[in-house]
């Protein structure tokens, strides 16, 4: 059955909806918006597979904070027991998102996801290093009152307006073309597109030789694939494949965009297609390396329905699932204290890191999708403030289940752009995270090199073939994610170039945030930078630097300038 829908405003040809989605269009109205159940299923499941390959990014990092001790070795034994913790965090890290984006989507009705959020992980990386005593729950802790504040900010209209006006315009704008470069310069890191050097961002990916945490990633030069040797390195093939299909990806986005309507979808698709035909070649080419090569692919077999793919951990995982450790715990920094650590600075400059992270990343996504699709715009502003009040409420309840704090992905912005209009999509998702808790599929799936240092053994050792497979990278969605930074970029451009005073700001939001890998400490230098050029004005008359003539600045500015100048005091102290 299908029923015909007539649009009032729009002169294309009427399109024809099945009475299933014509029933949900009373709810989600993704049809009164343009779109149709097809391409809210089809965003939903694309925005589902990045979002996966990035969690299980961020559970690399995430993992490593509860791997030490003689746990942290690498025999067989050893492996098995970080397999658990991967596998643990692997889980938590589903559950929050399928909660999460359930959320967003059925409240919001936006076409949102939440996920774990790289930028915050890195944060909570970065506190662990500020002193010895510091505990992961320690930080959630942090996490968990900021969230609190994060809550109520959002929440009360009168706290709500007064932070709203408290953010220059132009540092505002900034925001998605902020994230976004910052997007692009991790994707590429991921991706091998770039080098090995030093960053603030601790990353895992084909370009990057990783052993432990600290190890971290840099736009230093292209990376030069002359030095991997067959007779050395056993992934040497994958790499290049994984190189090769990485350019390919972009080549199918710039024909799909002009043809279809999800080309996102359809690049990530054919570049993975393209990499496993590939990479099966490479057993061949490869034949004096011929293990090696086809234990990758094997792998991936394994990963799924071996001793040890992730159902088979589930019940340690359950039994050591834990809903009061954060307050057990947490709240506990008595060893941090011992240490000549200071609990108040910890504090403040950890909320306002957190508080000013996950509203600006938040912000970012929410202007970037509402610039480039009619699924946000002036006649929703209430869904949403509610999308923002689901992050705020989803990251208080993240730590009481052991999870780092999570964001409004920008996963998000890639289903906008392939046609997802409602919240119809964010359930799609949610859906893909349910499966997911209970099965690596999608990293078995999608994974491209592993890091090519890990040394393995695929004659069913328990917790080998995992822990190859846990430091993997994921060369296509990377790609894929440098086209959608680079599309948040393009689409923030809208600035008056010809006012000092506007785009000034604009221009030091952006560089700070790339600079510090930190959208909170962009707009925090951002604000700063406003308010001293907006006090060298006052008094001059009207000029190219001051077209209105005005140099003054409201209260909230003022506030929200001190309250900068204070957690960037606070960081470069601890």
């Amino acid at each position: 059955m299908s029923v015909e829908i007539i649009g009032t405003e729009s002169k294309e040809p009427a399109k024809r909806h099945s009475g299933i989605s014509v029933l949900l269009n009373k709810y989600f109205h993704h049809i009164d918006r343009g779109g149709s159940l097809k391409s809210e299923i089809s965003s939903g499941i694309l925005v589902f597979i990045i979002a996966v390959c990035g969690i299980f990014l961020n559970m690399q990092l995430i993992a490593k904070l509860g791997i030490s001790g003689d746990v942290a070795s690498s025999n067989t034994t050893q492996l098995a027991a970080n397999g658990e913790v991967y596998a643990s965090t692997y889980f938590v890290s589903m559950l929050i998102a399928f909660l999460g984006s359930l959320m967003i989507g059925l409240i919001a009705r936006l076409p949102l996801v939440q996920v774990s959020s790289l930028g915050l992980s890195t944060v909570l990386i970065s506190l662990m290093g500020i002193g010895s005593g510091l505990t992961y729950y320690n930080l959630l802790a942090i996490s968990f009152c900021s969230s609190i504040a994060y809550a109520v900010l959002v929440s009360v209209p009168l706290v709500n307006k007064f932070v709203f006006q408290a953010i220059p315009a132009s540092v505002r704008k900034a925001l998605p073309a902020a994230a976004g470069l910052l997007l692009v310069y991790v994707a590429m890191q991921l991706s091998g597109i770039i080098t090995v050097g030093s960053s603030s961002i601790s990353v895992y990916g084909t370009g990057a030789e990783m052993e432990n945490v600290s190890d971290t990633a840099s736009l230093s030069s292209l990376v030069s694939f002359g030095k991997f040797s067959y007779a050395t390195d056993k992934f040497h093939p994958l790499l290049l494949v994984s190189a090769l299909t990485v350019l390919l990806t972009f080549v199918f986005y710039l024909i799909y965009k002009k043809s279809s309507k999800h080309p996102y979808l359809y690049s990530l698709l054919s570049g993975t297609g393209i990499f496993l035909v590939f990479s099966i070649c490479a057993v061949g080419i490869n034949w004096h390396n011929f293990q090696f090569s086809l234990d990758s692919l094997w792998g991936r077999l394994w990963m799924i329905g071996s001793e040890d793919a992730m159902q088979y951990h589930l019940t340690n995982v359950f039994a050591n699932l834990s809903f009061g450790k954060i307050f057990s715990e947490g709240f506990n920094f008595s060893t941090y204290t011992s240490n000549g650590g200071n609990v108040v600075i910890l504090f403040v400059a950890g909320m306002l890191t957190f508080l000013f992270m996950s509203m600006y990343d938040a912000e970012a996504t929410l202007r970037a999708a509402s610039a480039s699709s009619n699924a946000f715009n002036a006649d929703n502003q209430k869904d949403m403030k509610l999308a923002l009040m689901c992050n705020a409420g989803i990251n208080v309840l993240a730590p009481l289940f052991g999870a780092a704090p999570i964001a409004i992905g920008k996963e998000s912005y890639a289903g906008t752009q392939d046609g997802s209009k409602s919240g119809l999509a964010s359930i799609i998702a949610s859906i893909g995270f349910a499966i997911s808790m209970f099965a690596w599929i999608i990293p078995a799936l999608f994974s491209t090199a592993p890091s090519y240092d890990i040394v393995f053994n695929m004659y069913g050792h328990y917790g080998t073939v995992m822990q190859l497979l846990t430091e993997c990278s994921f060369g296509i969605v990377d790609a894929i994610l440098v086209i959608l930074g680079l599309s948040m970029i393009k689409h923030s451009m809208d600035i008056d170039w010809k006012n000092y005073s506007e785009y000034a700001p604009f221009a030091v939001t952006i560089a700070g945030t790339f600079f510090l890998s930190n959208i909170a400490y962009g707009v925090a230098i951002g604000t700063i930078a406003f308010m001293i050029i907006r006090l060298t004005l006052i008094g001059k008359p009207a000029s190219g630097k001051n077209p209105e003539g005005i140099a003054e600045f409201g209260i909230p500015t003022a506030v929200m300038g001190v309250l900068s100048v204070i957690m960037m005091v606070l960081v470069a102290v601890l």
